[in-house]
């Protein structure tokens, strides 16, 4: 009856654990979102290869945990094993471990370079992290926008470049499978070609009261309409200067 009770409750825990795991397509943090990037591509496959080198380990350790209580536990009559020492098995379990480790390492390290160096970039954004908010400028063409989802072209190498202004915080957008810490006085490099969509992320890095709040948004968008967004907002940015002179030449008018 205790086996039965212990095999229930693992099946209870696997079922919960598998549960848990899925996350609904909204969430922010949902690190199962789609990837929407080469690079989130490759940090999917990088992390279910290393999962199904090492699960192995977990169920034979856990196997063998199992089967030791079951088999050599106190019973009516018979006292509890009380062997110990096993030098060949220690060898082996000490050794296959560190094997595994080598192929994670080697399987992991070009991934590495290649999200920390962006290939030839398509265009430039400059991040500038402050509490509790993101700006985005956006060099080639004058434009800064801030509290504002980040607006790219699809299939463009994007590179950002970040920064932050008083503490650490960290970019992060599961779909592109990039997450960037952002340090006061210096400035940090991290890529991403997306395919079009909506995507969120938020500030990773507990950075104070209204961390919650410093949420992300990215719209990856066809050329033409970036093109058009471009047009929108650099004619938002010269609309005030235009209204003054507009305001300026009809009080000089009004005066003669």
């Amino acid at each position: 009856m205790k086996t039965k009770s212990i095999f229930l409750f693992l099946g209870l825990a696997a079922l919960f654990l598998s549960g848990c795991s899925g996350g609904h397509p909204g969430d922010i943090t949902n690190w199962l979102q789609n990837p929407a990037t080469p690079l989130a591509h490759e940090v999917r496959h990088s992390f279910y290869f290393t999962l199904y080198l090492i699960l192995p380990f977990l169920f034979i350790a856990e196997g063998l945990l199992i089967y030791v209580i079951l088999r050599f536990r106190k019973k009516p009559g018979r006292e509890p094993a009380k062997f110990h020492d096993n030098p060949k098995l220690e060898i082996a379990w000490t050794i296959a471990p560190a094997i595994t480790l080598v192929f994670v390492a080697v399987s992991t390290y070009g991934l590495i370079g290649r999200i920390n160096y962006s290939p030839e970039s398509d265009m430039q954004v400059e991040v500038t992290a402050q509490r509790f908010l993101w700006k985005y400028h956006y060099p080639e063409y004058g434009i800064t926008i801030s509290e504002q989802p980040l607006v790219v072209p699809e299939d463009k190498v994007i590179t950002l470049l970040g920064t932050s202004v008083d503490v650490i915080h960290s970019w992060w957008v599961p779909a592109f499978g990039i997450k960037r810490d952002l340090l006061p006085g210096r400035i940090v490099e991290t890529w991403f070609k997306a395919v079009k969509g909506n995507y969120k992320g938020q500030c990773a890095e507990l950075c104070g009261p209204l961390h919650a709040e410093m949420l992300i948004d990215v719209s990856v968008v066809s050329q033409e309409e970036f093109e058009q967004w471009v047009k929108q907002k650099l004619a938002e940015k010269n609309a005030p200067a235009d209204s003054t002179n507009n305001l300026q030449t009809s009080g000089s008018a009004e005066t003669k």
